[in-house]
């Protein structure tokens, strides 16, 4: 690498934020071991038995504790609520609430928001003490009403398009979608949303137009919308 384009890489504000989280990483960390005593290892096994099975429609991966509680710590450590007073969460696409399960042990709250197409998922809410919504977050249309304002409204891995064509969101959606969002927060809440790995997310249009919302882009794509 010639040295101007190392000058470059470490100039670029995206470099500086991954640095950042890898710091705070390595000086915080938060042993898988802490969260493992937390969860019923009798009704954990039997969610293995039942559900971990190859092949399986229900999506046998999510049993496998360790490893998702590992992916969400870095997430957590990422967006670094290891060392934010109590926040409260909505995390759009909760999955199987790993994500959620972290932030709890660390003194955070939240709701789930998710579609009901999974039956582990539902079971593994309740062995980790989480509540969640059944939604399905469609273009136009609005989050439902909690009763609740929110610090934080989180989502992963999750696409935002189009379910019958498949199509990516514009600017239309992502517009309409987070003001909507932004109704469900507290005062100086943020969002927070780590796109698919597949380039599907959004396009370079829709990127321009996150820009001018004012939201921090990474290396890896993932937005931080700051508050309103």
């Amino acid at each position: 690498m010639k040295l101007s384009e190392k000058i470059w890489k470490l100039s670029d504000p995206a470099t500086a934020v991954s640095f950042r989280r890898a710091v705070g990483r390595a000086v915080r960390p938060i042993p898988v071991s802490r969260l493992m005593s937390r969860i019923d290892q009798t009704e954990l096994r039997r969610l293995q038995q039942t559900y971990g099975v190859p092949g399986s429609r229900h999506w046998p991966k999510y049993v496998e504790a360790e490893r998702f509680l590992k992916m969400n710590i870095r997430r957590v450590q990422d967006i670094g609520f290891d060392r934010m007073p109590p926040q409260h969460i909505l995390d759009l696409g909760s999955g199987a609430g790993y994500f959620l399960f972290v932030n709890r042990a660390l003194g955070h709250s939240g709701l789930g928001l998710d579609i009901d197409d999974c039956p582990l998922f539902q079971e593994m809410f309740e062995l980790f003490g989480l509540q969640r919504i059944i939604h399905r977050i469609e273009k136009f249309r609005p989050l439902p009403e909690t009763g609740a304002g929110y610090d934080w409204i989180t989502a992963f891995s999750v696409s935002f398009a189009d379910h019958m064509a498949e199509k990516s969101w514009g600017v239309d959606e992502w517009d309409y979608f987070l003001k909507d969002a932004r109704r469900h927060l507290r005062p100086g809440g943020r969002i927070y949303l780590d796109p698919r790995r597949d380039g599907s997310f959004y396009s370079n249009e829709v990127r321009d137009f996150f820009l001018r919302e004012g939201a921090v882009i990474d290396r890896r794509s993932k937005l931080l919308f700051p508050p309103k």
